[in-house]
């Protein structure tokens, strides 16, 4: 078979996919909205198929009936792929999922710090998670929050007051942790 559609007496490239295409591409969504996870997914995977055949279209058969199944196998390992990722997406997804629930439930543990956390304003309480639990410098929560980092710095200041004050009442243990993580960024 000769690689260079122009050297056979078929119709032109563009005409013969245009061709292939109208022929091919209702009965190819179907194939894949049966087998793909949702109709949008199939749909991605019917214009991946038809970017790979024009992509490799000196490859594809002269005769209509040959580059029919030529595509469906196109179309299936396509597929094939496309499952192959959703699987690797929902591992991710899943250790993801894992690692949030561990942090949750080690940042929970501190019953009195969430319970006094939860007494401070919404924004003191998202600057002070934000320098302790996602180490952000202050010239990065002020960027996020829309604030200067000399309003942060002195936000955080008033917050941590407020949060040993709370904490102090509630649990004079919980101080000791509050004012060590304080001092070490401090030094940081």
């Amino acid at each position: 078979m000769m690689s260079d559609r122009a050297a056979h007496s078929g119709p032109p490239r563009q005409e013969y996919f245009d061709m292939l295409y109208d022929a091919t591409a209702r009965d190819l969504l179907g194939y894949l909205l049966r087998r793909a996870p949702t109709p949008e997914d199939a749909s991605d995977y019917l214009a991946e198929t038809f970017l790979i055949a024009w992509d490799k279209r000196d490859a594809i058969p002269p005769d209509l009936a040959d580059a029919r199944p030529w595509l469906f196998g196109v179309a299936r390992n396509v597929l094939s792929r496309g499952h192959e990722r959703t699987r690797r997406t929902s591992q991710a997804t899943a250790e993801l999922a894992g690692a949030v629930r561990s942090t949750r439930e080690h940042r929970d543990a501190d019953q009195p710090i969430t319970r006094a956390l939860q007494l401070l304003s919404p924004i003191d309480r998202e600057i002070i998670t934000m320098l302790a639990w996602d180490q952000l410098p202050p010239r990065d929560i002020a960027a996020i929050l829309g604030l200067s980092p000399n309003v942060v710095r002195v936000r955080a200041h008033r917050a941590r007051i407020k949060l040993r004050q709370h904490l102090a009442a509630a649990d004079p243990t919980s101080l000791a942790r509050v004012t060590t993580t304080h001092q070490h960024q401090q030094r940081t």
